[in-house]
């Protein structure tokens, strides 16, 4: 395959996986404003901040309203990383390869992306942010289908899926790192019910509060939160499963081109680094440096990958 052609494919998925991820944190947050009395303003804010974008959001607006804040994360086009950028981004890549696609996968993704242009070409007001963020999630449901159950799973398949698991995992990463300190042992007897609100919000942004729910019986608690999101192999967005799915990807590109590959070794060392870490006491990790440590590895894996394959 052409270096150019994988990564097309790789970041195609990559920009779709960070698409919706962005959305479900908008939805999670949403969710969240509204129990409240405020309407969570502080909550949007913090939004901003975590996204890294609080700097460029500031050069345009001179107060962070609700409204400026949804449209800021949605629709802006200096912003390169709203759910619109991103969504132009994935589809623009699909196209570069779209002979290297099945009609149901491309469909998904151009519908997905015309979807999305349509509803953003105004400001959006919170009212149609639900519905809203629901079709652009089920547009990326739609694409996995697609993926799954159209195409082959050769090469081009394998590097979609690398993309996919890679920002995944940054993902989950970074959102437990932005409410760490909610998921220190201590968290459920010193903040009480703001602690447990602050779990809710980061588990319905990983699509995770109702399965975490039903194996707890709904009795959660900071330990049951971390161990699940981090080491839980049953989890599709746990670190552990989207390391597992990386191993596999790889595995299946060395087997393939006939290599040995740097980013395989490196998945295959994390891998069994959490399997390590998850035999220890959750209680003795110091979480703070455990997700950062990572999230720097995962940058690096990200890096190695482009390497080995000589990505643009």
């Amino acid at each position: 395959m052409l270096a150019r052609h994988a990564d097309n494919l790789f970041w195609m998925a990559r920009y779709l996986e960070r698409s919706e991820n962005l959305s479900r944190r908008i939805q999670a947050t949403l969710h969240h404003a509204l129990s409240r009395e405020d309407e969570g303003e502080e909550e949007w804010t913090i939004l901003i901040s975590n996204e890294g974008l609080r700097p460029l959001f500031d050069e345009k607006h001179t107060a962070p309203s609700i409204t400026n804040i949804i449209n800021f994360l949605l629709r802006d086009g200096d912003n390169s990383n709203s759910v619109s950028s991103l969504m132009s981004k994935a589809r623009n890549n699909g196209r570069s390869v779209r002979t290297s696609l099945t009609q149901e996968v491309w469909m998904a993704l151009n519908e997905s992306w015309i979807t999305c242009g349509t509803a953003l070409k105004r400001p959006v007001n919170i009212r149609e942010l639900p519905v809203l963020l629901d079709n652009i999630i089920k547009g990326s449901s739609l694409f996995r289908g697609a993926l799954y159950g159209t195409m082959l799973h050769n090469d081009i398949f394998n590097f979609l899926r690398l993309g996919t698991y890679v920002e995944r995992a940054d993902n989950t990463l970074r959102t437990v790192y932005s409410k760490y300190h909610r998921l220190l042992p201590t968290a459920n007897v010193i903040g009480g019910n703001e602690s447990q609100s602050q779990w809710e919000v980061m588990l319905r942004s990983l699509s995770a509060w109702r399965s975490l729910n039903w194996l707890k019986k709904g009795r959660i608690d900071p330990v049951s939160v971390a161990d699940f999101l981090i080491f839980d192999q049953r989890m599709p967005r746990s670190i552990n499963f989207c390391y597992y799915e990386v191993v596999s990807n790889l595995t299946d590109l060395a087997r393939l081109y006939k290599k040995e590959y740097k980013s395989l070794d490196l998945a295959r060392t994390l891998c069994c680094q959490l399997k390590k870490d998850r035999a220890k006491n959750i209680h003795k990790i110091d979480l703070k440096y455990f997700i950062t440590e990572h999230i720097i590895k995962n940058n690096e894996l990200g890096s190695i990958i482009a390497d080995d394959f000589n990505l643009v």
